[in-house]
């Protein structure tokens, strides 16, 4: 599924604007759901910089 849902055009920050969590009716769940929600967006961040700085390396390791 996961593959599935990275193949198409949207990227995973539009994906997790469009879930809205507010839906969920137990209090500690929906609580859940954000913060993990959260760690998503933060590690998708660190990994779109990771693959940046690998890339400028490659490139200077390349010239």
């Amino acid at each position: 599924m996961t593959q599935k849902l990275l193949s198409s055009d949207k990227s995973v920050s539009d994906w997790l604007q469009a879930i809205d969590p507010s839906g969920i009716v137990d209090e500690s769940m929906r609580r859940t759901v954000e913060i993990l929600l959260n760690l998503v967006e933060e590690l998708n961040s660190k990994i779109k910089g990771l693959e940046s700085e690998n890339q400028q390396l490659r490139d200077e390791n390349n010239r």
